[in-house]
C-alpha cells in the first residue's frame, strides 16, 4: 500500500464523519477526529517537502532558525519543526487532508487543541477576509491560543495554533511553542516567520 492510499484511508476512516455530523453526538465525533489528527498512518508517511509539492505550498525557512528533528507523540503529528536560535521558542508544521468547508476547519482546529492543551477548549478567532487569501493564498483560516498539557507541548508552557485551509487541497497547522508572550509578539511581527508557509 503506497503513503497515498494510506492517505485515502485516513481520509475515508477519520474525517468522514465529519459528514455525519448532525447525526452524530459533538463529542464521539471529536474523539473520532482525535483519533484521526493523532494518526500517523498518513500523513507522517509522506515527508514534507513531498507535502509541498503536492499541496501546491511554498516554505522559506526565516533567519534566526534551524530545522529540529520532529518528536514522536501521540497528540498530534506533524511533518517538520524550527527552533529559533536568539529565543525559547519553536515553530512546528503539520499538513492535513483539507477540511473543505470553514465551519469543519474551525472545528478540526479546536479538536487539535484538545489534544495538545490537556481536554480543555480555546478560544478560536478566524482570520479576517480577504487578508487571509492575500497574505497566505488560503481560502480561509483560525487562530487559536492554548496553555499545554501533552506530550506535544512537554518543554514548552504555551502554543498558537493558526490553520489555513485551501478547499480540495489541503489544511496546514503552524504551531508557535513558547513560555513568555513577549517572545510569541516579537515573531508574529515578523513577516518571514508568520508567512513561511503559504499556499502558492
Amino acid at each position: 500500500m503506497t503513503p497515498e492510499d494510506d492517505r485515502r484511508n485516513v481520509w475515508r476512516h477519520g474525517r468522514f464523519p465529519i459528514l455525519r455530523f448532525v447525526r452524530m453526538k459533538r463529542m464521539s465525533w471529536l474523539v473520532s477526529l482525535a483519533a484521526a489528527c493523532s494518526s500517523s498512518v498518513a500523513w507522517s508517511q509522506e515527508s514534507f517537502a513531498a507535502l509541498l509539492a503536492k499541496d501546491s505550498l511554498s516554505f522559506s525557512l526565516p533567519k534566526g532558525f534551524a530545522a529540529l528533528a520532529v518528536v514522536a507523540n501521540p497528540d498530534v503529528q506533524y511533518q517538520f519543526a524550527i527552533k529559533s536560535s536568539v529565543a525559547k521558542a519553536e515553530i512546528r508544521y503539520a499538513i492535513f487532508p483539507s477540511s473543505n468547508n470553514a465551519q469543519f476547519a474551525e472545528m478540526f482546529l479546536q479538536t487539535i487543541c484538545l489534544n495538545v492543551s490537556g481536554g480543555k477548549t480555546c478560544n478560536i478567532r478566524p482570520f479576517p477576509q480577504p487578508a487571509v487569501r492575500t497574505e497566505f493564498g488560503a481560502d480561509g483560516g483560525f487562530t487559536s491560543m492554548t496553555g499545554l498539557e501533552s506530550q506535544f507541548g512537554k518543554g514548552y508552557k504555551y502554543c498558537m495554533a493558526n490553520l489555513i485551509h485551501k478547499n480540495d487541497v489541503a489544511d496546514v497547522v503552524t504551531f508557535f511553542l513558547f513560555d513568555d508572550m513577549k517572545v510569541l509578539q516579537s515573531l508574529i511581527a515578523q513577516e518571514e516567520v508568520f508567512h513561511a508557509l503559504r499556499f502558492k
